[in-house]
């Protein structure tokens, strides 16, 4: 909550700063149109007086003088229009710059709080090799808010025996004359994992010799998993099923759910969306805080009615070791820190249910 609380003070004031630039960049614009219209009628005036005035005349003094007159007319309207043009783009570029400044700054700062301050949201991963270096992103979602992080990994590339050493049993066939099909183990420790996808309980994994000449697909649910060999289904066939070390698997599919944790370098919030719209694009961070103070809201009133002073948030934390501890937060304090934003911050309290009766 204190840190929704400064993300907030924080993120506001920004987006309002990105809303007045906008602002200004139209208003700019449309004085620039306005200005080109004058331009362009004041010129239309001056050809069309000439015109009327030069009409009939045949002396070749006159129709050159005529012509002079409107190439100069012309020249100098678009001399004047090349300024104005220029004079915007340069505005322009100043604007972009500071929009994607303030955007820097508004994606860093809710970056830390959108990793693991957002209850209830559904989390999918994905690595896959890019530039041949491995590289990842993770999507979560929760009612019609998604975001996206982009995931740096401790090391460029990951082989299967990074994780565990594994065989997995296909066909072969051997002898010179019959060329009889036999069970053969192959060992796949040293193959590249190029795809890992990781959703709920569901995981997929692609496994690949140097040449790619030999592809595994790895997929499991909670219940059981699937192994395919380029087009074969290997857990479907009962030879090559007897001859899998099922074990082995399992535990392999357990280490590839934890990658996402073990192998983590660094992650950084590249997107947010709201109703399939970019947030930061269209302006909408505070409806996106919205969203999330009317999660929170719920969590507070449940916190409230079991806390054992009244106006006092009671919220219990277990720590990783086990240890369980308490923390108090009051409703005042809520009240008090959100105030300074204006209006948007007693938006924000109404949705967090702290405000008095």
């Amino acid at each position: 909550m204190q840190n929704f609380m400064a993300i907030s003070k924080e993120v506001i004031p920004l987006e309002k700063s990105a809303i007045v630039i906008k602002n200004e960049n139209q208003e700019r614009r449309a004085i620039f149109e306005k200005k080109i219209q004058e331009i362009d009628l004041f010129e239309k005036e001056i050809r069309d007086c000439i015109e009327t005035r030069a009409a009939g005349v045949d002396a070749a003094e006159i129709l050159e003088v005529k012509e002079r007159t409107l190439e100069a007319s012309s020249s100098v309207a678009l001399t004047k229009k090349n300024e104005k043009l220029s004079d915007l783009d340069k505005e322009n570029k100043l604007d972009l710059m500071e929009l994607q400044q303030l955007d820097t700054r508004i994606l860093s700062t809710l970056s830390l709080f959108f990793e693991d301050s957002i209850y209830g949201a559904q989390n999918a991963y994905y690595a896959f090799i890019e530039d041949k270096k491995l590289r990842g992103k993770e999507i979560s979602f929760i009612d019609n808010l998604q975001y996206e992080f982009e995931l740096m990994f401790t090391q460029d590339t990951l082989k299967v025996k990074d994780l565990q050493n594994l065989t997995l049993p296909l066909w072969s066939k051997s002898g010179i004359l019959s060329r009889e099909k036999k069970v053969k183990r192959l060992d796949v420790s040293d193959f590249h994992i190029t795809n890992i996808e990781y959703e709920g309980n569901n995981l997929r994994a692609v496994l690949e010799d140097k040449d790619a000449e030999n592809r595994f697909i790895i997929s499991s649910d909670e219940k059981a998993f699937l192994i395919m060999h380029r087009d074969y289904e290997i857990t479907r066939d009962e030879e090559l099923n007897a001859a899998l070390n099922s074990d082995s698997v399992n535990a392999f599919i357990i280490k590839l759910r934890g990658f996402f944790t073990e192998f983590m370098g660094s992650k950084s919030l590249r997107r947010i969306m709201l109703d399939g719209k970019n947030v930061i694009e269209e302006n909408r961070v505070f409806d996106c805080l919205k969203l999330i103070a009317s999660i929170y809201g719920k969590l507070v009133t449940e916190c409230l009615e079991k806390g054992y002073t009244e106006g006092e948030i009671t919220i219990k934390i277990e720590e990783p070791e086990g240890m369980r501890t308490e923390k108090y937060l009051e409703k005042s304090e809520i009240l008090r820190e959100l105030s300074t934003i204006g209006r948007e911050g007693e938006e924000l309290t109404t949705l967090l249910r702290v405000t008095e009766a």
